[in-house]
């Protein structure tokens, strides 16, 4: 009896073994099969997600595309360029206007001294008048022996009533030229200051503008790239999980072929007895290297289910919100900007409107000049008929002898108002030359609100505007792609839901490699405890020869040599490339 008693324990510790190794296949068939929907629905899912994060990509990249090629910078730049043209066009103009409002200062002067002298010419013509009515009284006293003086008496109320007329026009039309540049003085001493304010607060204006806008230019243009490396790095790690499901192909493959040795190690077992010492070492040289497969295997699961959820934490995360408000944000910016554009275009206007009303009052003053020279040749006949009027008068006094003192007197007259004539000429002609130079000097100056002058601001405000068109189009682009992008991202956001729940289903499954790893490594142990000649030498050559015709995998080779030789393990990947590495 007690000798075979050992044979008894033996057999049922056999049985027992046999069991295990039973119970441990048995598991691994379980996870086989409902692992299989749930990685086909896993694959399925991030497969659809991967497309849609291709997607937001071109999206992303069409926006950053955008951005750079028409960003606000470069419409700060045309902006700037404005400010500056406007800024220089303005203030020559009020610089001109200002010097404009001297000159016409001194206009209104050399106006009151024309108007002085149109003045004392109107004192003469009406003296000249009177002097006509006591000709022709002279004329009728002396009747027939008058001779000639009749006709000087003619001639000197014709003359007067000429005269008369011709200081009067000189007279209305210096003083209408007084008004209008009284006028014209008015308006600009009262809407200078108005101006110049004006352009200090559009210069302050676009200039806080210009620095809110730029301050927001550097985060705005970071949100689509910061955004793109985000997608970036979301589509390479859902890509990384869609090849690793792909890999579980492998894996399957694995398991089945831990299956197919566990039941060869079986088989091993069942068929040994005593006699055979080799076939414990080989069986448990067997089973280490299935208990190694399990975990490569169980490694190489809990690595791509660990990038599963680092993927979905990347999907979580991903959102276009920010991208999406660069649109409405730059718009906006394009109408505060626009906003003084229009500002500028006013004051422009208003500096075109000063021009205009100068313009007006030098094109009088002109018409004044040419006036006041044709009445300058009109006064020079005039001085010359005087002179012929007052000698003519000499010569028929001395003809008439004792009977011509009146017609003396009357040629004495004539004569003081000659001279007076004169004198108020050359004051005329002093005043003329003075008005001349003014207008010369303000015709200068205006040439600064000339069409020409206006060039440059026009060539930048067309800038500017090309500019800003460009802005609205691009901030349009944006926010469609955006609001694609935005919808694509809550899609993907809705789907991890079903991911997850797929994901717990999967950890459940892959579980059970906890309990049949404990299983193996439990029967190992107690293979060793039992039976000290299972854990003695054995033929490397042998287990290979005996395992390696389903090994198909390279990574299944690795494992068997680390496993016998104590070779490194294979470092497993984070992604895979579906049964690239089948040996056969």
């Amino acid at each position: 009896m007690q000798a075979a008693l050992p044979i008894a324990l033996k057999a049922d510790r056999k049985a027992e073994f046999l069991a295990l190794l039973a119970g441990a296949g048995a598991e691994l068939e379980r996870l086989a099969r409902s692992s299989e929907s749930e990685i086909e629905s896993v694959s399925h899912a991030f497969k659809g997600l991967a497309a849609q994060a291709d997607t937001i990509l071109q999206q992303a990249a069409a926006i950053v595309g955008c951005i750079e090629k028409e960003s606000m910078g470069s419409v700060l730049a045309s902006v700037q360029s404005l400010c500056l043209t406007v800024k220089d066009f303005l203030g020559q103009r009020l610089e001109a206007a200002t010097t404009i409002l001297g000159t016409l200062q001194e206009e209104e002067k050399s106006l009151l001294q024309l108007i002085r002298v149109t003045q004392g010419q109107e004192a003469i013509a009406r003296h000249l008048r009177a002097l006509s009515v006591l000709t022709n009284v002279e004329v009728a006293r002396l009747g027939s022996s008058g001779g000639n003086f009749q006709l000087l008496a003619e001639e000197l109320s014709s003359f007067s009533k000429s005269l008369t007329q011709q200081t009067m026009e000189l007279a209305c039309d210096t003083k209408s030229r007084q008004q209008t540049i009284a006028e014209t003085r008015n308006e600009l001493a009262s809407s200078l200051p108005q101006l110049r304010s004006e352009m200090t607060r559009m210069e302050d204006g676009i200039g806080k503008a210009l620095r809110v806008i730029h301050a927001g230019l550097s985060q705005q243009a970071d949100v689509p790239i910061q955004f793109r490396r985000c997608a970036e790095q979301t589509a390479q790690e859902t890509a990384g999980v869609v090849a690793a499901i792909q890999a579980h192909d492998i894996t399957r493959q694995q398991i089945e072929h831990v299956q197919q040795a566990l039941q060869l190690i079986a088989c091993r077992i069942s068929s040994g007895d005593d006699a055979r010492d080799d076939d414990l070492p080989l069986a448990h040289a067997g089973l280490k290297v299935q208990i190694l497969q399990l975990k490569t295997i169980q490694e190489t699961v809990a690595n791509w289910t660990s990038q599963v959820r680092r993927c979905m934490e990347g999907i979580q995360q991903l959102s276009a919100s920010g991208v999406a408000g660069i649109g409405p944000t730059v718009l906006r910016q394009e109408q505060e900007l626009s906003a003084e554009l229009a500002r500028i275009e006013l004051l422009q206007q208003k500096s075109q409107e000063y021009s205009g009303r100068m313009q007006g009052t030098l094109s009088g003053l002109s018409s004044l000049v040419d006036l006041v020279n044709v009445h300058l040749k009109r006064s020079q006949m005039i001085r010359d008929r005087l002179q012929i009027l007052m000698f003519n008068s000499l010569i028929e006094a001395q003809r008439l002898g004792g009977r011509g003192a009146v017609v003396s007197a009357i040629a004495r007259l004539i004569e003081e108002r000659s001279e007076e004539w004169i004198a108020i000429g050359n004051q005329s002609e002093l005043a003329l030359s003075e008005i001349l130079g003014l207008v010369q000097r303000t015709t200068a100056l205006m040439e600064v609100f000339s069409e020409s002058s206006c060039r440059k601001l026009r060539e930048d405000q067309a800038q500017t505007r090309a500019a800003l068109d460009s802005v609205r189009s691009t901030a349009a682009v944006v926010a469609n792609e955006a609001t694609q992008m935005q919808t694509i991202t809550e899609n993907m956001h809705a789907n991890l839901a079903d991911v997850a729940a797929t994901g717990t289903r999967l950890d459940l499954c892959f579980g059970y490699l906890d309990s049949v790893l404990g299983q193996m490594e439990g029967l190992a142990r107690e293979w060793e405890s039992h039976d000290p000649r299972a854990a003695g030498p054995c033929d490397p050559a042998e287990v290979e020869r005996w395992l390696s015709a389903f090994y198909t995998t390279e990574i299944e080779r690795s494992v068997m040599s680390a496993a016998l030789h104590g070779t490194a393990l294979p470092v497993v990947q984070q992604s895979f490339v579906g049964n690239a590495v089948e040996l056969f």
